[in-house]
């Protein structure tokens, strides 16, 4: 599976997006909110968090399509992050 890594993110889009920490080598990435070693990415983050994480660097890049692509296969994980992650996303 490919992960934003791939795609050679910029410093600076690794600190907008995920809190990146030169010094530490740390960000918070998939749906951590405290931060990792980056050398920890594919074993400590799920692969829902990959995808999370390729659809906001996609976003951030104006690349929609290929933005789109990821969100619809985390449709969930999409509504709660338009939604601010801060809802729990149920069907009635």
């Amino acid at each position: 599976m490919k992960t934003i890594f791939d795609y050679n993110p910029t410093e600076s889009e690794l600190i907008e997006l995920f809190g990146f920490d030169k010094e530490t080598d740390t960000m918070a990435y998939g749906f951590l909110v405290f931060k990792l070693p980056i050398k920890n990415y594919d074993k400590e983050n799920s692969e829902d968090g990959k995808l999370l994480d390729l659809a906001l660097l996609f976003e951030k890049r104006k690349l929609l399509n290929e933005a789109n692509a990821i969100w619809k296969q985390i449709p969930d994980i999409e509504k709660q992050y338009r939604g601010g992650f801060d809802y729990v996303s149920k069907s009635i």
